[in-house]
């Protein structure tokens, strides 16, 4: 952040000093934190509560100097607060933001509580530390999801690198000064070189600003002021980090990535901070240049390493890290720092990296069974001649090559690039056909406008087409830490556009998915057509060579499985919310089969394809197995079944006949998933073979319905409205798919709690399914998915 904010921006912080303190430093289970109150550290030092972005207007939890309110040094950017009604408590051992929505937002989200008896710690060091009460083991930190700035004690770098839960402390600047969201810059270590620390622009320029030389960090802005040695390199096989301390001459001492690309270094002595701001580039808009590159050496002279035999000293005071790596050739080489390596010779990945000069080397290697590898050794002018001589010959030739080669080559990229924008404008015209009322065959001069605009309608047009760049920077070049989640079709990452400012999900074709173009464009032809809130609304879609992407309405509280399923946030579901999700859902489905312009079958629905809105409403997604129904269709029988095990009918499963009441079998599913917290292809009873659906009927049958029920549900039920949903989701999944309800029947249950309903009979799939039995037509191609995930070849109609 600059030294110097707007003073509207100052303006909104000055409400901080009116603040009332909680006086402590600790949120306890018992405690609310509303938005007129903070935490103290206990020293003093840092301030925690929510405060307002002056733009937006919304509301953030962040953690600020209580000398300095307009400095702030952390910010839970993914729960942003509508209004001044936020509050923080502990709810379920985690922490949980609300406001007047009532939506829980959980701060420690990426590290959920496994016990219910936790309290929550302001530091002096400005870490917000989230423990378990008895054990006092630490479940969540602040420090662990940096935002812009670094802070004593704090880790920037790579975890977990060997297992499969790894991540990443970045540093993001913010938007703007006044704007806390993600900005362009951002600051890590560097993925190739691990002793590296790089900036990354928002438009995939990088910027190497550091590095280690054996003693300290060495920053390119570094001039007679000599290295910043209080910091220190960690490397092994599972983390890689840097961390540093604040130096004696200050009381404390740190670094912000600011909006405009400038690394600013802060201190503060006697309660009065100062700052430094260090341009990491040339020009005045604070962009990397290539004149900023010169900074740090862009080749090293010596690039051929010879052997000797001997032993590098095992102490780090000589000079030297040990770093976890096999490349440890490659790793020297690149560093022009590094003078020496050797390989570790313990059975392990690794090696030892020597930064001194050769000839205090020579003075201190050792006698032993190893190998030294020690950057050239030649004189500089005669490694010049040689490498003049080694680049001129070959140069020649190549001069005369190119010259023959070029006219071929330039004509035959010519023709495939023709080649290509054909085969994208034909793909972009059929897809404009599907999503226009009155669209001529040949409109490719509004195409070829349209794929140039971030986000546009054409006339006629109903569906807008993105450019892959707008995509890409909506994405942060799809970023790992944007990504939602994964299935059958292929990636799924959040965005925001740009001049928008609208969140978006993007939905990216997988190279190695089983769904491909066909489902690109099923999905594109059901899915425009429809308008319903509980209908997930498709924003545009990309094509672009080998891109198929489609883009969403965001959806901030993801999909349905990641609440009932989880043992944590299914607290968060009470019976009104559970009972107001079904209901939307059979409103969804209503719509698809009786009221939309097209009747249409989602063939796939479960509760990973049910979406959750900020206010909790659901809204069905993922229509790439859809089907359209004429308006005389009653079933239809198909060669290849596609679903997913579990939620798939009966007669779907076996016989390939489908209709609307294949989805009403699948919505039953749901219904009593919901209510049971299992899922029902994954329930077993004691005898290892019942699923949810036999376990449901048999506790109905015995008058024991209630024994379904969520644990999580008791405090806040009723049990005739829970037996009766029970019901109606047995009635849902009858065997026979005359037996079952429409869904206008289901919509007129679910209101009218005065009507009696029919008794259920045995319901279809009362003990698991398995893949033997779901084969035992040979002649029929099926393609099940587990885990959740549709894997699926459709058929042209």
């Amino acid at each position: 952040m600059a030294l110097f904010l707007p003073l509207i921006f100052l303006m909104s912080f000055l409400s901080f000093f009116s603040y009332s303190s909680l006086a402590t430093d600790t949120l306890l289970p018992s405690d609310t934190l509303s938005n007129s109150q903070t935490l103290v550290s206990a020293g003093g030092v840092f301030e925690l509560g929510l405060f307002s972005e002056s733009s937006s207007g919304y509301y953030y939890l962040g953690i600020w100097f209580r000398a300095d309110a307009s400095k702030v040094v952390w910010v839970d950017r993914d729960n942003s607060i509508v209004d001044s009604s936020g509050l923080l408590q502990i709810r379920s051992g985690n922490l949980v933001l609300t406001d007047r929505r009532q939506v829980p937002l959980i701060v420690n989200s990426l590290s959920l509580a496994n016990v219910t008896n936790t309290s929550a710690t302001l530091l002096d060091t400005g870490n917000f530390v989230l423990k378990g009460a008895d054990t006092g083991t630490t479940i969540w930190q602040s420090f662990d999801i940096p935002t812009d700035t670094f802070l004593p004690g704090m880790k920037i770098g790579l975890f977990g690198l060997n297992t499969t839960h790894q991540g990443f402390h970045i540093l993001v600047s913010w938007a703007s000064p006044q704007n806390p969201s993600r900005g362009l810059f951002t600051l890590s270590i560097d993925a190739d070189d691990h002793t590296k620390i790089s900036v990354w622009r928002g438009d995939g320029t990088k910027m190497n600003i550091g590095f280690w030389n054996g003693n300290g960090l060495r920053f390119v802005f570094e001039n007679s002021t000599g290295n910043i040695n209080n910091f220190s390199y960690h490397s092994d096989e599972h983390d890689v980090f840097y961390t540093f301390s604040t130096t004696k001459n200050y009381d404390l001492m740190w670094f912000v990535m600011a909006s405009t690309g400038t690394l600013d270094q802060y201190f503060m002595l006697a309660g009065k901070i100062s700052n430094v701001s260090h341009a990491l580039c040339g020009d005045s808009d604070g962009g990397n240049t290539g004149r900023c590159l010169t900074s740090l050496p862009s080749m090293c002279d010596d690039v051929i390493f010879s052997e000797m035999n001997g032993l590098l000293p095992s102490t780090t005071s000589t000079g030297s890290i040990y770093v976890w790596t096999n490349d440890c050739e490659t790793l020297c080489k690149n560093n022009c720092s590094c003078t020496a390596f050797t390989s570790l010779h313990n059975g392990q990945p690794g090696c030892q990296l020597y930064f001194g000069s050769k000839q205090n080397l020579l003075k201190i290697i050792e006698k032993g069974a190893g190998s030294i590898y020690i950057r050239g050794g030649a004189s500089s002018d005669g490694k010049k001649r040689k490498l003049w001589l080694a680049i001129a010959v070959p140069l020649a030739s190549l001069l005369i090559s190119i010259s023959v080669f070029s006219f071929w080559y330039l004509r035959c990229r010519r023709k495939h690039k023709e080649d290509q924008v054909t085969r994208r404008e034909s793909d972009q015209a059929r897809l404009f056909q599907m999503c226009s009322n009155n669209a001529s065959p040949i409109q490719l001069d509004e195409v070829r406008g349209a794929n140039n605009m971030e986000l546009g309608r054409q006339k006629d047009q109903d569906l807008p087409f993105f450019s892959f760049s707008a995509i890409k920077t909506a994405t942060d070049y799809f970023a790992e830490a944007n990504k939602l989640g994964e299935g059958g079709y292929g990636p799924v990452y959040k965005g925001k556009l740009l001049l928008e400012g609208q969140e978006i999900a993007v939905k990216r074709l997988s190279k190695i998915s089983r769904q491909g173009l066909e489902e690109f464009k099923n999905e594109v032809s059901v899915i425009c057509k429809l308008q319903h809130r509980n209908l997930v609304r498709l924003l545009g879609c990309c094509i672009e060579a080998e891109e198929s992407i489609l883009i969403y309405e965001y959806m901030p509280n993801n999909s349905l499985d990641s609440f009932i399923f989880d043992s944590t946030k299914q607290a968060l579901l009470d019976w009104e919310r559970r009972m107001n999700i079904i209901k939307g859902i059979a409103q969804g489905l209503l719509y698809l089969h009786k009221y939309s312009r097209l009747r249409i079958i989602h063939r796939d629905l479960k509760t990973s394809n049910i979406l959750l809105d900020s206010d909790m409403n659901p809204k069905i997604s993922d229509f790439g197995m859809a089907r359209i129904f004429g308006d005389n269709d009653i079933r239809v029988q198909t060669k290849r079944v596609v679903g997913t095990i579990g939620y798939m009918s009966p007669e779907y499963a076996m016989d390939g006949l489908f209709s609307e009441k294949s989805d009403v079998f699948s919505f039953g599913v749901i219904i009593l998933e919901i209510i049971s917290g299992k899922k029902n292809i994954a329930f077993f009873d004691v005898d290892q073979s019942q699923n949810l659906l036999g376990r449901a009927w048999n506790l109905w049958k015995e008058g024991n319905g209630l024994g379904l029920m969520d644990s999580a549900l008791h405090a806040s039920c009723s049990s005739s409205e829970v037996m009766r949903y029970i019901q109606i989701g047995l009635l849902c999944v009858q065997e026979r798919a005359l037996d079952r309800p429409n869904m206008s029947d289901v919509i007129f249950m679910l209101s009218n709690e005065s009507v009696a309903l029919p008794h259920p009979k045995e319901p279809a799939f009362l003990t698991q399914l398995s893949s033997t039995d779901a084969d035992s037509s040979s002649s029929r191609q099926r393609y099940y998915s587990k885990n959740d995930m549709t894997i699926s070849e459709v058929d042209a109609r």
